[in-house]
């Protein structure tokens, strides 16, 4: 009897060609880096003082004083603001007054502060706001970095950069030309902000009020600590640092 031949399976290799995927991956690669948007670094300006050899120094103590708020955030979100017009009066708790948060509070007192109001900056970011929104879209990117260049300006007290929400390129050009030349008598006198949190404040109020500041164009302020003056202020008000 013949033997039956047994039957041999044929094996095929399996062999994928991934080429035509690194391909398609290259061109999505390509097509994501050319459409996103890269993510802008995050700067806070700061704005320093303006420089003039031909002031006294009675003058810039008198300007320092008359221009210069501070503000002490408090335990049960309480915030208190103190002002004074002579440096010999610094100390007196009588100058300590309390007021509230938002837009009828610390707000209205960095608006209308008798020797350097902030709504006079205020209107004119307001004026720069409006000129760069009134672009077209195509031009604002172009534009940015025009607009915080003479943001700065406002914050130091350059607002006439803007008049009848538009930029005044002259103008512009004059004071980032010549900014660092520029004295006191020059620009319209701006605020600067002692911030003072006490130990018994919370970190949502230094979040809110440094938003305050940049809605009130505020460009000079400084986070620091309470001292011996101030918790005599504090304490001459029976309000608890710790």
């Amino acid at each position: 009897m013949a033997k039956k031949k047994e039957s041999k399976q044929k094996k095929m290799n399996v062999r994928v060609d991934f080429t035509p995927m690194v391909d398609m991956m290259m061109l999505l690669i390509t097509f994501f880096m050319l459409c996103t948007t890269l993510a802008k670094p995050q700067a806070m300006h700061l704005t320093m003082p303006a420089k003039d050899d031909n002031m006294t120094a009675e003058d810039k103590d008198k300007s320092k004083t008359e221009q210069t708020i501070t503000l002490y955030l408090a335990a049960d979100d309480k915030l208190y603001y103190y002002i004074v017009d002579k440096k010999e009066d610094f100390g007196n708790p009588e100058f300590l007054k309390e007021t509230t948060w938002g837009k009828e509070g610390i707000r209205e007192v960095l608006r209308n502060h008798r020797h350097a109001p902030a709504k006079v900056l205020m209107d004119a970011k307001k004026q720069l706001d409006t000129w760069f929104n009134n672009l077209p879209k195509s031009q604002q990117e172009a534009n940015d970095s025009v607009y915080n260049r003479a943001l700065i300006m406002i914050k130091k007290g350059h607002v006439d950069v803007v008049q009848n929400n538009e930029l005044v390129k002259a103008k512009y050009e004059k004071v980032d030309r010549d900014m660092k030349e520029y004295t006191e008598s020059d620009m319209v006198p701006t605020l600067a902000v002692n911030i003072k949190p006490l130990d018994n404040s919370n970190y949502d109020n230094l979040v809110t009020i440094l938003d305050e500041m940049q809605i009130c164009c505020i460009g000079k302020y400084v986070i620091d600590k309470i001292n011996d003056k101030d918790s005599e202020i504090l304490s001459g008000n029976g309000i608890a640092i710790e």
